[in-house]
């Protein structure tokens, strides 16, 4: 994504607010009604709507700082959220892009609710987005007929939602850091189109939820131009993936995935090509929660569910089914190691 966004609030406040933010809405309907079969100009026009989504927002002003009182930075935990596979703008016959909004916010609810519980103090957290926020357009014939918002809509409200989230968590915590991958589902155009995968709808929204708090200065955000990303809490290390780049077309079996980290944990995986040690793998992508060890004996495969219900996908096609639920853990950054985790459901 290219363009500076930085006077962005100012446009805003000016007088000529009502004008512009009309007219951009009005151009950018314009494009992606010519870019609807067109690839590059649906990248173009997207974009493009980043502009007209910001001025649409509106200001946003920093979250005040929580008042947490003294902390004990020796017995200190760090709260993990790890949310994913919100399919914004997939309809079920009990789900649509409401009821991902109503779902999103109780995880963070709940989060929060669940840090307050702790006997050990807690002042700051990470939040990771596992990818496949959006639904998409691109990924199989009939998908038109299953959404309630095309892709520009699912662009803005997920970004939206997103903003909301991280707000949501800086009333409770001191600091937010953002560790974001993207998923199969913000692809854009099939898989034989010449676009990057990086130039992903999940990775646009990040920007554009990233832009428009660029002012809070309590929030630290990571970049995501792999699809590997790697999640960092004093000592402890680990790598989030989505999921679907294991396998033959975005599935492999549980055994596999764990084999595949495994390879990876004995040196296979290397940044700037010396090996990096993680403890644990973090995955998303199936929609269902589990935990699988690893051969070291220490780490472990963590995978986390989704906020959809009734996926008639995967019901028919791999006989799988599953409540809406996300994932919460407590990190000691001392040792480097999982304290705590919880499965957290929503329906």
């Amino acid at each position: 994504m290219s363009g500076d966004y930085s006077n962005f609030a100012d446009e805003v406040a000016g007088a000529d607010q009502v004008a512009e933010l009309r007219a951009s809405l009005q151009r950018t309907q314009r494009q992606l009604a010519k870019a609807r079969l067109k690839v590059d100009d649906l990248v173009a026009a997207t974009i493009e709507s980043c502009r007209d989504a910001t001025l649409s927002m509106g200001p946003i002003r920093p979250v005040p700082i929580p008042k947490l009182g003294r902390i004990n930075k020796d017995k200190e935990e760090h709260a993990l959220l790890i949310t994913s596979d919100w399919q914004g703008a997939k309809v079920t016959p009990t789900y649509n892009s409401d009821i991902m909004e109503k779902r999103v916010k109780e995880f963070i609810a709940k989060s929060i609710h669940l840090t307050d519980l702790q006997s050990v103090p807690i002042q700051d957290a990470t939040i990771v987005f596992g990818g496949d926020l959006v639904e998409g357009l691109f990924n199989f014939a009939t998908q038109v007929f299953e959404i309630d918002a095309t892709l520009f809509e699912q662009y803005v409200r997920v970004s939206r939602l997103l903003v909301d989230v991280i707000r949501m968590a800086l009333v409770r915590y001191k600091t937010v850091t953002v560790v974001p991958e993207w998923g199969n589902h913000g692809r854009i155009g099939s898989k034989r189109d010449a676009v990057p995968r990086s130039d992903n709808v999940d990775r646009m929204c990040y920007e554009l939820a990233k832009q428009l708090l660029a002012g809070e200065p309590r929030v630290v955000w990571q970049d995501c131009p792999e699809d590997i990303q790697r999640l960092v809490i004093g000592n402890y290390k680990a790598l989030v993936i989505h999921g679907d780049e294991i396998g033959r077309m975005g599935f492999a079996a549980t055994s596999t995935i764990v084999q595949h980290v495994n390879r990876w944990k004995s040196g296979a995986y290397r940044v700037d090509g010396e090996p990096w040690y993680f403890r644990d793998c973090y995955t998303h992508h199936y929609h269902t929660h589990g935990e699988w060890p690893l051969a070291d004996g220490e780490g472990a495969v963590y995978q986390t569910g989704s906020t959809e219900s009734d996926n008639r996908y995967a019901s028919v096609g791999l006989a799988s089914a599953a409540k809406p639920s996300q994932r919460f853990h407590l990190i000691d950054p001392r040792k480097g190691r999982v304290t705590a985790q919880y499965k957290v459901w929503l329906e």
